[in-house]
């Protein structure tokens, strides 16, 4: 057995004693419930910041339920899909809380997939209904005529120019023509309410379907630590279409009646402005984000008397000690690191309200369980390497149309993580590797079958292995190496050509090494580890 009586323990509040909920309902059947009744009860706190435009909870509100109206109207009903590829703005929040009002399940769509991978999500979910940003509307017409599944598409109008004529309707004239009228459906705690896809081992992605449950005791957790007052502003930077801001932030931070800032992308010379601008006071980025800061961003250029900024949060890759000894030196600001991942609703530890601990990623939010497991599920003794597993009510429902891959993850209640790590005896959690060949390329999710199947269909090329490159900024790069038929050649800027328009730019290898033959053991499978210590210079 494993004694646990010397972990840390983060302080709890109850959420009743915290100042700023005082008078606010804390219990809820389900996440549209809980942002419903929010805009109810503080309909003039402003919800967000939008550049120039200032947002309060009871647009949100207004503005939502005129999308549910829509979707009503048009057929949606209690467990359908609406998928939303749509770049940061409070669009997204709008379809996303106007369809989860119906009992139907938000279907976040990430807006960097090319033509054959929308297509694989739209006939793996089946919307009944897509909203669509202008910028992306070429793409996904491609992926559009490529799947067998046409929804309706509605156009979330930006400006940017296309050819494409697949949308019946826009967003503006939706907002133009429906009523606000609540459109409210009752649901269950145990209802799926937000599908958001991630890498698939075989190539293929995997649609992780979240209940209203585990949303809601992460809601909790979060409120419970004590880390928020009511005048808090919170900075989203992360795409929309990820746990992360969607999960870890918007939710919670609603559910705590908290203020946000959404900017459309991260830009390193807009973050102190931003910052001063809107009075932030705790932001959320990855590794990366932090580095380009502490190395472009002059302190004397910054305004540090309207600085507000409390909390800098990480995640997605383990945060180097040098960037977070600089951003404290520089800017007199602690970065947080963190871990979690979208089949736990984005998050498990955090390290904040523990002891200053630079090299774990803090220890398990209160609703969680988190051990360290060997190969047949046993727990490891503190300081041994294993898996890193979790259990508790925000375990994902499970993969959509992928009951075999759930039965692989999730054992006897215990999510099975494929990262590895260790624990010591107060509980505070180190990541040393993955378990699995997935690569994580900035918190972009990326397994090497997405690479290797288009790059195996090319006439010159004989096979193929795709790893991860180790990078202090990204936590990974993409490597592939590749041996051509006889008598071919090729260059490494004619393979990321070619992959181009059939995966995510993100996914396009950055490395391209030619290599005469991959090395196999005997039964002929491909030994990456080998290739990883080829490259490991």
């Amino acid at each position: 057995m494993i004694d646990k009586s010397k972990r840390f323990i983060r302080e709890v509040f109850p959420i009743e004693g915290v100042e700023h909920m005082k008078g606010l309902r804390l219990e809820f059947d389900s996440m549209a419930e809980m942002i419903t009744t929010r805009c109810q009860e503080i309909p003039d706190k402003i919800h967000c910041y939008y550049y120039d435009e200032v947002i309060t909870y009871r647009q949100t509100n207004e503005r939502s339920n005129k999308i549910g109206n829509y979707l009503k109207e048009k057929g949606v009903v209690k467990g359908d899909i609406v998928s939303i590829m749509i770049l940061n703005s409070p669009d997204v929040w709008y379809t996303t809380f106007g369809a989860q009002k119906l009992g139907a399940i938000a279907g976040g769509v990430n807006y960097m997939l090319k033509g054959p991978e929308i297509a694989y999500v739209l006939e793996d979910s089946k919307p009944k209904v897509a909203f669509v940003c202008s910028e992306f509307m070429a793409e996904f017409a491609r992926g559009y005529q490529m799947s067998a599944h046409k929804p309706i598409v509605v156009e979330v109008e930006t400006g940017i120019p296309h050819d494409t004529d697949i949308a019946q309707t826009t967003l503006k004239a939706i907002m133009d023509t429906y009523p606000a009228d609540e459109c409210l459906v009752p649901q269950s705690p145990d209802d799926p309410f937000l599908l958001l896809y991630s890498s698939g081992t075989t190539g293929m992605p995997k649609g992780i379907l979240l209940s209203n449950k585990g949303e809601f005791s992460i809601c909790k957790d979060m409120a419970s630590m004590g880390a928020n007052i009511a005048e808090d502003v919170m900075m989203i930077l992360l795409p929309m279409f990820h746990t992360n801001p969607l999960c870890v932030w918007t939710y919670p931070y609603s559910y705590q009646g908290i203020s946000f800032v959404i900017r459309r992308i991260f830009s390193p010379d807009e973050f102190w402005p931003s910052c001063t601008r809107y009075g932030v006071t705790i932001v959320m980025g990855v590794p990366a984000m932090y580095q380009y800061i502490v190395n472009s961003v002059d302190p004397s250029t910054i305004e540090m008397d309207k600085v507000k900024l409390r909390y800098a949060f990480s995640g997605a890759a383990p945060m180097p000690l040098d960037i977070v000894q600089s951003f404290k030196d520089k800017f007199g600001v602690r970065v947080i690191d963190g871990y979690g991942l979208t089949e736990v609703c984005g998050v498990s530890t955090s390290g904040y309200g523990t002891p200053e601990n630079w090299a774990a990623v803090g220890t398990a939010y209160a609703s969680q369980e988190i051990e360290i497991m060997d190969d047949d599920n046993n727990i490891l003794p503190y300081g041994e390497k294993g898996e890193i597993c979790m259990k508790g009510d925000a375990v994902m429902i499970g993969y959509l149309n992928k009951p075999e891959a759930t039965a692989e993850t999730v054992k006897d209640g215990w999510l099975h993580t494929g990262d590895m790590g260790w624990m010591d005896e107060q509980g505070f959690l180190y990541i040393s590797g993955r378990k699995k060949e997935m690569i994580n390329r900035g918190g972009e999710n990326i397994y090497p079958r997405e690479i290797e199947i288009p790059l195996e269909k090319h006439p010159k090329i004989l096979e193929v292995a795709v790893i991860g490159a180790p990078d202090t900024a990204l936590g990974e790069r993409v490597r592939a190496c590749i041996a051509l038929n006889p008598g071919e050649s090729m260059t490494a800027q004619e393979v990321k050509d070619y992959l181009s328009d059939k995966i995510a730019k993100y996914k396009v290898p950055e490395f391209v090494e030619f290599v005469a033959e991959l090395p196999k053991n005997p039964s002929g499978k491909v030994l990456k580890q080998d290739l990883k210590k080829m490259y490991s210079d």
